[in-house]
């Protein structure tokens, strides 16, 4: 009696290598990749840490996606060369990968910084897992279906379109002169870029111009003093300005085992208004600048004589509001996502937060601080903080009434939809002697929009008392 004998999965890998063979396994495996680049990506992304500030660079997108193809591409031929010799090529390969994914642990335990091999554990199990499903079917599989084609070609033009926009991220920072980090022009901040060493171990960069009354300018998110430098150049003519960066802002240094948080920024810029010796201080505040002058202010009244504010506030914030659902957003997976790898938050926020066309070589300085991977982060944590930091908030409130008798000038940008009206109509109420200027054709940084008005309306406003308008409730222009 004959008999047939039928094809078993080792029959069918026994083929020739030929051009067109390599060929189908090569697609299977980067169709593969596909895959694992987005469980890779969602596994880093997925590890509780701090967002941001915790991420740790070796893990970026950049890094992450073309690890992966490589690695898929691999197992794919590795499971085809398995196929003809062994009896269990997918266990096998299962034990390859199991065996890899040890090894890279135990290199970024040896060779890393601390904690990377644990925020690296999940995406790395991950990847040996899915290749050892997902390889085995595609490179078995002869005939791939065309809507599985299309659906992983459009997915992996979608991942390469990402990698390539993460490494143009990536660009050199020109290297500034005595010591700076990277160039400033001085052409576009005409100041004496000078550094002091706190006792808490950080290390400020700051500018002060001019002399005369203090005013002390305190920056927001993505931004550092840098922001500040046109209402520095109107102002130094008659007053002292000092800015400064907050440490992780611009080229300021956290000492060791910072948190970054608002508290601990407010804390540090109390002690750089001691070792300055600062007093009777006018605060310029815009956005995190309001929380942590506004927390100095509170614990520290007698500092301070005078509040401009604008574009910011000063108390919790519920996760239903509009600004807690930026919070719980920007300040989320997501947001850490696009800036870590893209420097998005930073170069979109400075883009969509200013009304008039910002010049390009401008955008670029504003951005530098960011774009080391090291300290990109920065920006990513700091909108979480909107909603994580409500108890240094709740204390912020609470110092509030401490300050009712400052004077105060609210400038109100009517384009900035992240701080409404209720916001200004609650600074009102807290300064009883405030002067409000309305500024309907400005947005978030409402100084790049309205600087020449800004510096009249301060420099009227620290003016002598018996030079300048009298300051009162309800006075809004």
């Amino acid at each position: 009696m004959i008999t047939e004998a039928r094809a078993t999965p080792n029959d069918t890998m026994a083929m020739r290598w030929t051009g067109a063979e390599a060929l189908r396994v090569l697609r299977a495996g980067l169709a593969a990749s596909v895959a694992v680049v987005l469980l890779a990506t969602m596994a880093v992304l997925a590890v509780p840490h701090a967002r941001g500030i915790a991420f740790f660079p070796a893990l970026r997108y950049a890094v992450v996606t073309p690890a992966c193809v490589v690695a898929a591409v691999a197992a794919a031929f590795l499971y085809r060369a398995l196929a003809e010799r062994s009896a269990r090529p997918r266990a096998t390969l299962a034990a390859v990968l199991a065996g890899l994914a040890a090894g890279v642990l135990l290199g970024m335990a040896a060779t890393g910084p601390r904690g990377l091999a644990a925020a690296a554990l999940p995406a790395v199990a991950c990847v040996a897992v899915a290749l050892a499903l997902l390889v085995p079917r595609l490179v078995d599989r002869q005939r791939p279906s065309r809507a599985g084609t299309a659906a992983v070609a459009a997915l992996g033009a979608i991942e390469l379109l990402a990698l390539a926009g993460a490494l143009s991220s990536e660009r050199a920072v020109p290297r500034g002169p005595e010591g700076l980090a990277f160039e400033i022009p001085r052409a576009m901040f005409d100041a004496d870029h000078r550094f002091i060493e706190l006792p808490s171990g950080a290390r400020v960069h700051y500018v002060d111009e001019g002399e005369g009354e203090t005013l002390l300018f305190l920056h927001g998110n993505p931004a550092w003093s840098f922001q500040w430098r046109d209402l520095i150049r109107g102002l130094r003519g008659s007053h002292r300005c000092v800015a400064l960066d907050y440490p992780g802002f611009g080229l300021s240094e956290a000492p060791a085992g910072f948190g970054y948080t608002p508290r601990e920024e407010s804390l540090v810029v109390e002690e750089f208004v001691d070792r300055l010796g600062l007093r009777d201080v006018t605060l310029v505040m815009q956005d995190w600048g309001g929380p942590i002058g506004l927390g100095l202010a509170g614990r520290r009244p007698e500092l301070v004589r005078r509040v401009v504010l604008g574009s910011t506030w000063a108390w919790p914030t519920s996760t239903d509001t509009p600004r807690g659902k930026f919070s719980m957003i920007v300040g989320g997976p997501l947001g850490e996502f696009a800036q870590v790898n893209f420097n998005a938050f930073a170069a979109l926020g400075i883009e969509n937060g200013i009304v008039r066309e910002l010049p390009a070589e401008v955008a670029d300085v504003y951005v530098r601080p960011f774009l080391p991977l090291d300290r990109r982060g920065i920006a990513a944590f700091y909108p979480g903080q909107i909603t994580a930091a409500n108890d240094y908030f709740a204390e912020v409130e609470a110092g509030l009434p401490r300050l009712a008798g400052k004077e105060a000038l609210i400038f109100w940008a009517l384009k900035d939809v992240g701080f409404p009206r209720s916001d200004l109509e609650r600074f009102e109420a807290t300064f009883p002697r405030h002067r409000t200027i309305e500024l309907p054709d400005a947005d978030h940084f409402f100084f790049e929009d309205a600087a020449e008005q800004m510096i009249q309306e301060i420099r009227a406003f620290v003016a002598p008392d018996a030079a300048r308008p009298a300051t009162g409730s309800g006075d809004r222009r």
